[in-house]
């Protein structure tokens, strides 16, 4: 990273409480997953506030519910790790140059999910990180992150759903268009509707 990328990683690796070395061992997105997060959602995670995926685990757990898992943390990572370096090293700059716009993002990301408006969130991050999002690691990120991500979750919970009874939980951009889950889970017979 050229010194004024530096600078700026440090400064948001600092404000989120994450000491620089640390940040300078990870990996490019990892080290913009963590700037990206608001410094108060990195202070509640340190404080022990538990993220959403071990909240609704752990209730699952206290109801006496089998958990099941559509994929591992490993499978994610490598998925991650996959994507070209040069994707990555952008996408980090990119997230870096918005600065507290960053936190904003996260905000109408939320308020896009709360009102109903998931299918939004691609757009506006293409708006956003126009770099990043005109570049052919873009299209690989979409299509390893999202889709075959999707194929691979959909294959794994069909045979649960077909039990019925089942409470699924994933993140906000699986679930849109006509690669995404909700779709699916139609095309596998299932009607889908938003819950009110």
């Amino acid at each position: 990273l050229d010194a004024r990328t530096m600078f700026q990683l440090k400064a948001a690796a600092i404000k989120r409480g994450v000491p620089l070395p640390v940040v300078q061992i990870m990996r490019p997105w990892m080290a913009a997953t963590v700037v990206a997060l608001p410094a108060c959602e990195m202070a509640a995670k340190r404080d022990g506030e538990p993220v959403l995926d071990a909240l609704i685990a752990r209730r699952a757990q206290t109801e006496g519910k089998e958990l099941v898992g559509l994929e591992t943390v490993g499978e994610q990572f490598s998925v991650m790790a996959g994507l070209p370096e040069d994707f990555h090293i952008e996408a980090l700059k990119e997230t870096l140059a918005m600065g507290p716009l960053a936190e904003d993002l996260m905000e109408t990301m939320k308020q896009l999910y709360v009102s109903g408006n998931i299918g939004m969130i691609f757009p506006l991050m293409k708006i956003i990180t126009p770099k990043t999002a005109g570049s052919k690691g873009y299209a690989e990120f979409q299509e390893s992150m999202i889709t075959q991500r999707n194929d691979v979750m959909a294959e794994r919970a069909l045979p649960y759903l077909q039990k019925g009874g089942v409470f699924m939980a994933v993140g906000a951009l699986h679930l849109p268009g006509a690669e995404g889950l909700v779709e699916a889970f139609r095309q596998a017979g299932y009607t889908v509707s938003a819950i009110e």
